[in-house]
């Protein structure tokens, strides 16, 4: 169950880092708090992790600066990869489709040369609409390099039937594993709570408009940090919402665990299994949410919370409402909510990644 010559196997993840402190120059993406637990799970199951970040460490800049801090980053970590993938077993690739032709095939090229595995973790829900968006040339590359990985894992199982002739596809969904606070949940609904970046198509504004037509007592606080199109003007005298800024990530869980109910309808183009929502499952909050992408396959309707159309305020409102009218339906919520939250922790399916990684370790299977 060990690497080559009887030693542990050694795996070379590549991946945003988080640094300490949240702020809007450093951002706690899902990416990196993915990145985060698959480090920490594997260094648990007795692999050697050494990492590359992948980080940029900006955001809102302009349009040119941004493709200078890419192109950068991705010389950075092409120059890392080629100097330590000798000494890895296998290289773990985390990333956003968006940058899999690039990096992705780069890296796919490298570890080929070398004879490692190259494992991919593409996060997010948009890979079938990256990849059908190619031109011939790009699908062709993308056939020929980082598709044929030795394992290619994708967020949600959309993606896994979309993908189901290439063999190497396996589902691996986004998980946590947090602890809900020691506090009983409440049969009510009044204390609702927003976390996520704050670009405009995370649904910001139909939270803001559903919420301020709400009775008197409910009220809305906004976690997440600014982006280049965030419209602060949104809360200027806002009844019944609050900005509260960047949470702190070792505060995220108390916070959630004092509100009632998670708002998030977003209609974010590459949303796959939102982690906002995996720990609000976990604390026992359903969550009213935007039918779209992944998180239309990750809350069951009335089961786990409610989701309504994209881009409508007043079925966010209306499904707020309802939830207000009626606590039987909202403690069954909480309920189905710790449920569903329970199926996406950690263990089991890091379990499985990391036995799927030593079998590639011991075969030392190449790219194809």
């Amino acid at each position: 169950m060990t690497g080559k010559r009887g030693r542990e196997p050694r795996v070379l993840l590549i991946a945003p880092v988080q640094k300490a402190g949240a702020s809007r120059a450093n951002v706690v993406g899902g990416n990196k708090v993915m990145a985060d637990e698959q480090a920490r799970e594997l260094t648990a199951r007795g692999f050697v992790v050494d990492v590359i970040d992948t980080s940029g460490g900006v955001t809102n800049l302009p349009a040119w600066r941004v493709k200078a801090h890419r192109l950068a980053r991705f010389l950075r970590v092409a120059w890392g990869a080629a100097r330590k993938v000798w000494r890895a077993d296998v290289v773990f690739l985390i990333i956003a489709s968006y940058s899999a032709l690039s990096l992705g095939s780069f890296l796919w090229a490298v570890c080929k040369m070398a004879r490692r595995p190259l494992v991919l973790r593409v996060t997010g829900g948009d890979m079938m609409m990256d990849y059908l968006g190619y031109g011939a040339l790009a699908r062709r590359l993308a056939d020929r390099a980082y598709m044929r990985s030795a394992r290619v894992y994708v967020e949600t199982r959309r993606l896994q039937r979309g993908f189901d002739g290439r063999d190497n596809f396996r589902w691996f969904p986004n998980t946590r594993d947090v602890e809900p606070p020691a506090r009983p949940r409440r049969g009510r609904v009044e204390k609702l709570i927003f976390v996520a970046r704050l670009d405009m198509d995370k649904g910001l504004a139909e939270a803001l408009d559903a919420c301020r037509r709400l009775p008197e007592g409910c009220h809305l606080n906004v976690f997440g940090p600014g982006m280049s199109g965030t419209d602060f003007s949104l809360f200027d005298d806002h009844p019944r919402a609050t900005y509260g800024g960047v949470l702190d990530p070792a505060e995220t869980l108390r916070v959630i665990g004092e509100h009632d109910l998670l708002v998030y309808p977003s209609y974010y183009r590459s949303e796959g299994y939102p982690g906002a929502i995996l720990e609000a499952f976990q604390c026992g909050l359903p969550v009213v949410a935007a039918r779209w992408g992944g998180v239309s396959e990750l809350v069951e309707h009335e089961v786990s919370g409610l989701l309504v159309e994209p881009r409508s305020a007043a079925d966010v409102e209306a499904a707020i409402r309802r939830l207000m009218h009626d606590p039987g339906l909202y403690r069954r919520l909480c309920h189905g909510a710790k449920r569903r939250g329970d199926q996406f922790r950690s263990a089991d399916w890091h379990d499985r990644v990391a036995a799927d990684l030593r079998g590639l370790c011991r075969r030392r299977t190449p790219c194809g």
